[in-house]
């Protein structure tokens, strides 16, 4: 048999050889899900998790804001290298199907030793070689580690894309809820100002009064308490809505200054009708959980990775060239030289070394798979949780407004009967402190509520599609 054709025998057989995978399948992990998200009521129509998040946050200052952080947020630029990296990663492995070819050349001028016995008996002392060469090398997949590698490349490829996709969900609501936070502080210092307006000139009435020998010096003092309380709670709020302010900077990627304010969030409660979806379309919208997915498939592939690195590899290997004492004679034909060949190679001892790889690599992926299992249940309870405070905050806002109302009438009668002579500022005193603290907490309730409808919007794999 010649040469080629003896060579062309080699390449196949070892091809051949090259159909054995070992280790399990990378696929997603089969889990068992809710048959619905608590606090989800039927039917199920379009989840609100698949609307565009523009149309979920229609306010043009929120949106400009969500548009400046998609932009500079080094959080998401960051995630975005961590993509091309995992590209670039999955297709270094892929070169591992290929032969991998070299080459090198040069030359030496040789000048032996006599008395070091190295010239022998009538040669020449002094020689020249020159060479040009090509070298091969072909790794076959004799036991699918190349195959597994590429699997677990191509699954962390995916994955860091889906961690990308996950922190522009994070980042949206981000956005948005430290967005929604700063218009609740700026109605809260609001409704200070107002109650400090208030409270002076209800002062000035009592100061008034005890001029005139009908109010004491101890309802003086706590019309000062009263009105105290009020301009404590203005610097206060001033300074959590620059801190606040520089929070928003931060997530847009960009040095802290003052944030522009739009209109009324109201739009972003009333179009709000949450529709959870099927739990399986939940798993599916949820980047963290696809990310997850991918993480563990990655993990199952390098199961067989270690485990083809326990048995013998195969190489075809060969080299080929012009070899010559004389640089002109260099690329005559009678320079050419080649050899070619299998060459396998494996462990005969390693203490245990293969084994400890196969096992830290299961390890690996049951740890990957108890990630995944974590980030599917987190999922059901972030959307339970969500949609359990949109309608419970609803109800509070109800009951709250009920209970300002009340105490705007209890203020009022208070203050008409201590001008009337009928009681004491102590009246007074505790209705305003009822009014003004009820008023800041019915505040806090509507921001709750729209925070919710963010949490929700997040919690159903909005915003990232």
């Amino acid at each position: 048999m010649k040469s080629p054709a003896r060579l062309s025998v080699i390449i196949l057989s070892a091809v051949f050889l090259g159909s054995c995978v070992l280790g399990p399948q990378p696929g997603a992990p089969d889990i068992q899900t809710p048959s619905s998200i608590r606090g989800d009521t039927a039917p199920h129509g379009t989840s609100f998790g698949d609307k565009a998040w523009r149309k979920v946050f229609s306010d043009s200052t929120l949106r400009c804001l969500i548009e400046r952080a998609l932009r500079n947020n080094p959080d998401l630029v960051a995630a975005t290298y961590r993509i091309e990296q995992a590209r670039a990663q999955a297709k270094a492995a892929q070169a591992d199907w290929f032969p991998s070819l070299g080459g090198s050349g040069g030359g030496a001028a040789n000048y032996r030793s006599i008395n070091a016995s190295q010239n022998p008996v009538g040669g020449e002392r002094h020689t020249e070689s020159f060479d040009i060469t090509a070298m091969l090398s072909w790794e076959i997949d004799l036991w699918g580690g190349i195959r597994r590698n590429n699997e677990a490349a191509r699954a962390r490829f995916l994955a860091a894309a889906y961690q990308r996709d996950a922190v522009q969900t994070s980042l949206i609501a981000s956005v948005a809820s430290s967005y929604i936070e700063l218009k609740n502080l700026d109605e809260r210092l609001s409704i200070s100002k107002r109650t400090a307006e208030s409270r002076k000139a209800s002062l000035g009435l009592v100061n008034a009064r005890r001029n005139g020998g009908v109010s004491s010096d101890l309802e003086v003092g706590q019309a000062e308490a009263l009105l105290q309380q009020a301009l404590t709670a203005i610097p206060t709020t001033e300074k959590a809505i620059s801190a606040k302010e520089n929070e928003i900077h931060a997530l847009l990627g960009e040095y802290p200054s003052r944030v522009a304010r739009g209109g009324s969030l109201g739009s972003l409660d009333s179009s709000l009708n949450i529709r959870g979806g099927l739990p399986s379309s939940l798993m599916e919208r949820r980047p963290d959980i696809a990310a997850a997915s991918q993480a563990y498939q990655a993990a199952t592939a390098q199961i067989g990775v270690a485990e083809a690195l326990r048995l013998p590899s195969l190489s075809l290997t060969g080299s080929g060239g012009v070899v010559s004492a004389d640089l002109g004679d260099l690329l005559q034909g009678k320079s050419g030289t080649y050899s070619i060949g299998p060459r396998i190679a494996g462990p005969i001892f390693d203490a245990g070394r293969g084994k400890a790889r196969v096992e830290a690599a299961r390890a690996a992926a049951g740890e990957a798979l108890a990630a995944h299992d974590k980030a599917a249940k987190q999922a059901f309870r972030e959307a339970a949780d969500s949609i359990n405070g949109y309608y419970k905050n609803g109800q509070i806002i109800t009951e709250q407004s009920r209970l300002v109302a009340a105490n705007q009438k209890v203020a009022t009668v208070a203050n008409d009967r201590f001008q009337g002579g009928a009681s004491s500022y102590l009246e007074v005193l505790d209705a305003e402190r009822n009014l003004f603290n009820s008023e800041l907490e019915l505040a806090d309730a509507r921001r709750d509520r729209l925070l919710s409808v963010v949490q929700a919007y997040r919690a159903l794999g909005g915003g990232w599609k």
